[in-house]
């Protein structure tokens, strides 16, 4: 586990502490004792007894904490409720897998008895946040951050609501504690720029601003630092003291790449309040050659079925290799530990059934998508893979727009005499003449999931048009083209192609 001191906090001080979970593990007779004294207190018997949250390292859910975790704290976890936040930035009109990871771990505060807030930061987005980025960011309008806002806070309360109503197991026995999506602006509106200056402002010192390593990155860069986001870290620390004094809020939930805002925050409160908070810091999640994904790098997999398609997302998961799939069971599911011990081991007996993968793309898209969400994941799976002409013929307009780029959508008319080879010849997917003939003799294209292997096979109505007036035209293993047909249809398996007029070509 890497030192909090080379995730960026920042000072060429080197005071701050790696962090020892076993600290927790050797403190356990505080949870105990203190579970006793929490179910003397009248509880109603649908509340859930608190619980110690710094358990989810062992899913590698929180890699860090800072401060280093005080003796007492797993006794503050388990004695009462507590209150947990994550921010989201609306830089973008959806969030991605990688911001899921932290509502994931809000989620896991919910289970535990403990309150859970989703602060939208459509103030800090006008300042921006300089960490993990090279060079100033793009500013966006006031309109669009409330644009982005607004989606983004629909689709934490979808998550929150999926999980709620179809992936709680204890619904209707135990009462989720609150989950609430607030937004910054709310309490920054209200704040005067004089207030903020001399209230605020006056707390921070500009050395140990400057020396968090991000910000040294950025000032020793060719394009050096604006002001407006070297008082991003500001603005964060604000949000929690804000948050600390009105919801009573002692932890903040980010990506390792945010501990020098955290790092601000826990700070400020402990100036203002007097009080010792800390930060729980989530791994980044990273593509099998570890490469990050999101937004910035360019490869983000979205939580919006507008940016990736429900197919899309479940697809991404059912293709993890072997390496990746026991993390991301642990990451992005509620599945225990065991559990999934057990779905590793008998995946090692028949790795090529790809039942984990099948398990882990189920459990992460119901969560996401919601049960229809899922439903059009396998049945849009079912159509392109497994052959199934029901599913193909169900597919609705909305599933295909979705599921397939529009590049690959075809408006056809489909005339007599047609032919595969013609057919594929005018989508572009094979190549023309002898190596495209060559290719659909050797059986690499299917229509609606069935090999053909004849170039000259003449396209029939009823046997290549599905009853939704579609044909889908499968090149290799991944390559699909969508074609809708225009006109009805024409030729049938009975017509006598002698008697069949010639007519013009695809068109």
């Amino acid at each position: 586990m890497s030192t909090l001191l080379s995730r960026g906090v920042g000072s060429t001080r080197p005071c701050y502490k790696k962090l020892i979970f076993k600290r927790i593990d050797r403190n356990k007779q505080f949870s105990t004792t203190c579970k006793q004294l929490s179910e003397q207190k009248g509880r109603s018997p649908k509340d859930i007894a608190p619980k110690n949250i710094l358990e989810l390292n062992k899913r590698g859910i929180f890699q860090d904490i800072y401060p280093a975790a005080a003796i007492g704290l797993p006794e503050l976890l388990t004695s009462k409720k507590q209150c947990f936040y994550c921010g989201f930035d609306p830089t973008s009109d959806s969030l991605h897998i990688g911001n899921f990871l932290s509502i994931m771990a809000l989620l896991y505060c919910q289970r535990a008895g403990h309150e859970a807030i989703a602060v939208i930061g459509t103030s800090t987005a006008q300042a921006g946040d300089p960490s993990e980025h090279s060079k100033d960011r793009v500013t966006l309008s006031p309109n669009e951050i409330n644009e982005n806002a607004a989606k983004i806070a629909s689709q934490i309360q979808l998550i929150v609501n999926n999980h709620a109503n179809d992936i709680y197991d204890n619904r209707g026995k135990k009462n989720l504690p609150k989950f609430k999506i607030l937004r910054n602006e709310s309490w920054y509106n209200k704040l005067s720029s004089v207030d903020f200056v001399s209230k605020v402002c006056r707390k921070f010192r500009m050395g140990p601003m400057m020396d968090k390593k991000y910000i040294k990155d950025r000032l020793d860069g060719s394009n050096g630092l604006i002001l407006a986001e070297f008082m991003y870290q500001v603005m964060q620390a604000y949000d929690w003291l804000h948050l600390h004094q009105e919801y009573k809020c002692s932890f903040q939930i980010g990506g390792v790449d945010q501990l020098g805002n955290i790092n601000a925050g826990q700070q400020l409160i402990k100036k203002v309040n007097g009080k010792e908070v800390y930060g729980l810091l989530t791994p980044i999640v990273t593509t099998p050659a570890g490469e990050k994904l999101g937004k910035t790098a360019g490869n983000a997999v979205w939580l919006s079925p507008k940016k990736t398609s429900p197919f899309e997302f479940y697809q991404y998961f059912y293709r993890q290799p072997d390496s990746q799939v026991k993390k991301l069971l642990q990451y992005f599911t509620f599945l225990d530990l065991n559990t999934i011990e057990e779905i590793a081991e008998n995946h090692a007996k028949q790795p090529g059934k790809r039942q984990a993968q099948r398990i882990l793309a189920t459990q992460v898209c119901k969560i996401v998508h919601g049960k229809s969400g899922l439903d059009s994941a396998e049945r849009c799976s079912r159509a392109l893979y497994g052959g199934q002409i029901e599913d193909l013929a169900s597919l609705s307009d909305e599933e295909i727009g979705l599921t397939f780029d529009a590049a690959h959508i075809s408006h056809l008319t489909l005339e007599p005499h047609t032919t595969v080879y013609d057919l594929c010849k005018t989508l572009k997917a094979i190549p023309t003449g002898g190596p495209g003939e060559h290719l659909i003799q050797q059986g690499g294209v299917r229509i609606n999931g069935n090999v053909v292997d004849s170039p000259q096979q003449l396209l029939l109505s009823d046997v290549h048009v599905l009853k939704n007036d579609l044909t889908i035209v499968t090149v290799g293993k991944v390559k699909h083209h969508i074609v809708r047909w225009r006109l009805p249809r024409i030729e049938h398996s009975e017509d006598d192609p002698e008697n069949t007029n010639s007519t013009d070509a695809l068109r």
